[in-house]
């Protein structure tokens, strides 16, 4: 019977011959130093007397088959120069570095420490990469949802009406009959300005006998007074800005004929409006082009805070301004 079998350095090549497995009684065998290529052949895995496997210095790859660490029988096993890749085992023999021999071999990883091998990569079987894409379809739809709630809150906030503190802000009251002694009587030599829908008078109120008013009276009679004061009220409720006159009050009662009555109240702007002072001959030549300037500048920051800043749109045709030397026109 066969027990060992020697073919180092006959410069064989071609494959090891499967054939070899059907010599189930060898303990040794040595084929070193030969051009065998490809991958050693499973068949070896019958020889289970083999104790001494030389199988180095040759062209042979692939990965280290498992049936060599699982084969108690083998004392010594070389493998070194040849073109083996993968991980080496740490069981069975390649548990004892002076057993084996793997030098030669740069594709090998892993293996014992001792053995100085660069560690292996992982493979998709022990380390699965996370999908992104799985990732991406849970948070784009939360991200989207995210944002039309963010749109919608924002939308309602600036649709929403104002806040308290504005709201319940506390107005003078005052009755038709102050409002008619205010003005005397509402009579022309108090008269300032008039317009479709309405007569403006300068008065001045018990409360402050110093303070100068502008009354803004309804005429009711024509059609769309009523709603006109109404909007004008809400309005006015809504607006805050320096270059727009402040309302003092407004007075929904009835006269002494027992007819509505309705009027705003705003401050006076003793110094004439902006129309006279821009056209009027006797005041143009007072204007420099500074001042014509700044007057621009005013009724801009006026008219851009009505369209873009308030917090309630307002829709106007003309606008109460107060600069530093206009009144009130309409």
């Amino acid at each position: 019977m066969l027990s060992e079998l020697d073919l180092s350095y006959n410069n064989f090549s071609g494959t090891i011959t499967s054939s070899l497995g059907e010599c189930i009684s060898l303990t040794k065998l040595y084929l070193s130093g030969n051009i065998f290529q490809g991958i050693i052949p499973s068949s070896l895995a019958s020889l289970r007397g083999l104790e001494v496997l030389d199988i180095s210095q040759n062209y042979l790859s692939g990965k280290i088959p498992q049936f060599f660490d699982k084969r108690f029988s083998l004392e010594f096993l070389n493998l070194s120069f040849n073109d083996f890749e993968g991980e080496v085992p740490i069981v069975g023999v390649f548990a004892n570095t002076s057993a084996f021999s793997v030098l030669g071999n740069n594709r090998l990883c892993g293996g014992l420490v001792t053995l100085e091998l660069h560690k292996c990569k992982e493979t998709g079987s022990k380390k699965k990469r996370f999908p992104f894409f799985i990732l991406f379809i849970v948070i784009a739809p939360t991200l989207l949802i995210v944002l039309c709630c963010v749109y919608l809150f924002y939308k309602k906030k600036r649709s929403s009406p104002p806040s308290q503190s504005v709201g319940n802000e506390r107005f003078l009251k005052v009755s038709y009959n102050e409002l008619l002694k205010a003005t005397d009587g509402f009579s022309t030599a108090n008269l300032i300005g008039q317009g479709g829908f309405s007569y403006v008078y300068k008065g001045i109120l018990d409360s402050d006998v110093d303070k100068f008013v502008a009354v803004k009276v309804l005429h009711l009679q024509n059609r769309g007074a009523h709603k006109s004061f109404l909007a004008e009220c809400e309005a006015w409720r809504n607006i805050r800005h320096r270059n727009l006159l402040k309302i003092i009050t407004s007075c929904s009662s009835v006269d002494f004929q027992r007819n509505d009555f309705k009027a705003l109240v705003y401050e006076y702007m003793p110094n004439g409006s902006v129309h006279d002072w821009l056209h009027s001959r006797s005041n143009t030549s007072k204007l420099n082009l500074l001042q014509r300037i700044n007057i621009l500048r005013d009724v801009a920051t006026a008219l851009d805070y009505l369209h873009i800043r308030c917090q309630t749109t307002i829709v106007h045709g003309c606008c109460t301004l107060a600069c530093d030397f206009t009144g009130l026109f309409r």
